[in-house]
């Protein structure tokens, strides 16, 4: 075992025994005592149950706008599609004592009574309520249970995400709209979006009462969000042509007078809410600093350490996870270096060397629609070729489809490179894998393949779907481990390598390397900014020296990982406890190594917290040994 994975499993071994799992009792028992203790262990599975879906009924009561992106059946949120999450102070401290409240029945559940299936789901979900409650443990401020319905975020007011970003996409994305109940629920949610903007202007003050607030470069961001969201005529705006088109779709009766409800809505209601935002947030920057990291904000070093628990799945201090990303840098950037010898480019750092490789004309596609139309054909032409060859490599496979769209161009110039979002349990909508074409600089055609297999197939879709197809709770699916599902994602990029996705393509594998790279560098800025007080400036020169990223993608990548303090770390964390898994169950198995049964093991159990992850991947190998 290799230093990194040794500070890993510290840290694991620390959160595992915090999570009072009870091993399974071996006995050895007469015929009616067993009957009863299995009579006895289905009725406390049983109460388990129900205690999860009565937890799962109060998460979506505190949280409608994620049981309309997961797909949550009426009865677990019944009226969600009608109403917005209540952002306000009282709301969040109040959401912050429920959750608490869950996790200590949980925790009360007897674990000794359940059988193996239940024990896990009750690790899983007390693992990930202590990670999303830990930084507000820590603060008074910023907003818990915010970001895609799990994540701690420290500013409520972001620009790419939050509020003013999630909620237009939820809504023209996501939100239903078949009947005429489900146009009436619409414009009900359109209706609490303004009162929403007033709870965040509210929160934003409480905020800055505490000392909280922004850095001006992210107050600058924000407002150009808002600025382009209310740029257009009201009937322009992507909350009421979506509307207008899923209501022509389903073909709805009245859909005109529906439309023109919508529009006065966002004319009258909408737009001077958010422009009431903005004059608020420029009121802000002139007081704003500059400082990137959230070392600066009241308790700033106990808050990172609980951003770095909720998004890695450790303890790990931000110096440990700093000095893993040095040495992945250096690894990675050494066989980066074989590669680009090998094909003549042998002058400057690897950094310098990727960056005039960036300005070679034959890798990008021309920055029109009909460039645009280019790069979303070959991304399905190479879901294609990954598809044929899956059953090779997996026994389980995913069973949602999956669609490949663009990032809605009024939040596009804030937003990710590419991102991905789940179907709806039911069915009734695809997985989403989104890509941001802004700029096709920004995706040479050596960078595009990586990104389609981390965020599509066989990554996050891959593990999101499976995970769904689970007989597990919707919940898990919901409070899912950031350094579980990144760190699959990663680890699905290099397995792309070993699946022959790259084979006579040497600059396909370098962009694969490249962006290995990327989530390496990820360690030293966001702990450089969060824990050792680097500037914005400092990680975006860092970011385009070491990766040679383009300077715009690496001002809008540093800007991320500032309004989302530690969520960068997971994907690297997360893959290294993968791969040090995989290692460990060959190591055990030998020639019983089958690659298909191991990443069925990691996939088939939902998305597991990595001190649970590896129970279940200890627990498929001593099966394994014994079959």
């Amino acid at each position: 075992m290799n230093r990194i994975a040794q500070a890993a499993v510290i840290s694991l071994l620390a959160l595992a025994a915090a999570c009072g799992k009870s091993p399974a009792p071996q006995t050895s028992t007469p015929p009616a005592q067993a009957a009863a203790a299995r009579s006895e262990a289905e009725d406390a599975n049983a109460r388990f149950d129900a205690l999860i879906q009565d937890f799962t009924k109060a998460y979506f009561a505190e949280m409608p706008e994620m049981a309309t992106y997961f797909g949550a059946p009426d009865d677990f949120a019944p009226g969600a599609a009608a109403k917005l999450n209540d952002r306000s102070q009282e709301a969040d401290a109040a959401r912050r004592k429920t959750m608490e409240d869950w996790l200590v029945k949980f925790k009360a559940s007897d674990a000794g009574a359940l059988d193996r299936h239940h024990r896990l789901i009750r690790d899983k979900l007390i693992t990930q309520l202590e990670g999303a409650l830990a930084p507000a443990r820590v603060v008074d401020y910023g907003e818990i249970f915010g970001v895609y319905g799990s994540w701690f975020t420290p500013y409520p007011v972001i620009q790419n995400s939050g509020a003013i970003i999630d909620v237009p996409n939820l809504m023209a994305a996501q939100q239903t709209v078949a009947s005429k109940d489900d146009a009436e629920n619409y414009l009900s949610r359109l209706a609490a979006y303004a009162p929403m903007i007033d709870d965040l202007i509210a929160k934003m003050r409480h905020d800055a009462g505490l000392g909280v607030a922004p850095p001006d470069f992210i107050i600058e961001k924000t407002r150009n969000v808002l600025k382009a969201f209310t740029a257009a005529p009201a009937a322009q705006n992507v909350l009421s042509t979506s509307f207008a088109e899923k209501l022509a779709k389903a073909k709805v009766d009245g859909a005109g007078d529906f439309v023109a409800r919508a529009n006065d809505i966002i004319a009258n209601k909408i737009y001077p809410a958010s422009k009431k935002l903005d004059a608020y947030l420029g009121e802000a920057a002139k007081s704003a600093t500059h400082d990137a990291g959230i070392w600066r904000l009241p308790h700033g070093a106990e808050l990172y350490q609980a951003m770095i628990r909720e998004m890695t799945d450790t303890n790990m201090t931000a110096d440990e996870i700093h000095q893993i990303g040095l040495e992945e840098v250096a690894r990675i950037t050494g066989e980066m270096d074989k590669i680009l010898k090998a094909q003549g480019y042998k002058d400057g750092t690897v950094g310098e060397r990727m960056t005039a490789l960036a300005r070679e004309k034959r890798f990008f596609y021309p920055n029109t629609d009909e460039g645009r139309a280019e790069i979303m054909s070959y991304i399905n032409t190479l879901l294609d070729g990954v598809k044929a060859k899956l059953p090779d490599w997996f026994g389980a496979l995913p069973k949602y489809p999956l669609e490949v769209r663009r990032v809605p161009i009024f939040s596009q110039d804030s937003a990710p490179g590419g991102y991905y979002d789940t179907p709806a349990a039911d069915g009734s909508r695809p997985g989403i894998y989104w890509i941001n074409l802004r700029d096709t600089a920004i995706w040479p055609k050596f960078s595009i393949p990586t990104l389609t297999y981390h965020e599509a197939i066989p990554g996050h879709h891959m593990q999101g779907a499976i995970a769904l197809e689970q007989k597990e709770p919707l919940i898990l699916s919901v409070l899912y481990s950031n350094a579980y599902a990144e760190g699959w994602a990663l680890y699905a990029e290099q397995l792309a390598h070993e699946m022959g996705l790259y084979d006579n393509d040497p600059f396909g594998d370098l962009g694969r390397l490249r962006d290995e790279l990327h989530r390496a560098v990820r360690l030293v800025v966001d702990t450089g900014m969060h824990g050792k007080k680097w500037s914005r400036e400092q990680a975006i020169d860092y970011m385009v020296k070491t990766e040679g990223a383009d300077p715009s993608d690496a001002v809008s990548e540093i800007e991320r990982y500032v309004v989302w303090p530690g969520q960068a770390l997971g994907y690297k964390i997360g893959m290294l406890k993968i791969e040090e898994l995989r290692e460990k169950a060959k190591a055990e198995l030998g020639d019983r190594f089958d690659i298909k049964a191991f990443h069925d093991a990691v996939l088939t159990n939902g998305s597991a917290p990595l001190p649970v992850l590896e129970e279940d991947v200890d627990a498929w190998i001593e099966k394994t040994k014994g079959s």
